[in-house]
């Protein structure tokens, strides 16, 4: 099963992302980005389980930055 990941510039923006998700009662995880994806991010991104999309649009809409989405293999 493919975890869907949202790349964030820095943790500061990983910890403002969960906090506004949080407000819209939707799960989300700070996590380590796959070593493949870090040149991308700072190390850190967002695992969104369900509705990554409404998550996606809910972040931009807030002013948080997303530098990329990644696929990654969930188990």
């Amino acid at each position: 099963m493919e975890k869907q990941l949202l790349l964030v510039p820095s943790v500061t923006y990983a910890m403002k992302a969960k906090n506004i998700l949080d407000r819209y009662k939707l799960k989300s995880y700070i996590e380590r980005t796959p070593k493949t994806h870090q040149v991308y991010s700072c190390g850190y991104c967002l695992f969104v389980p369900q509705n990554v999309e409404t998550a996606y649009d809910i972040l931009l809409r807030n002013g948080i930055k997303i530098i990329g989405r990644v696929a990654r293999d969930g188990s």
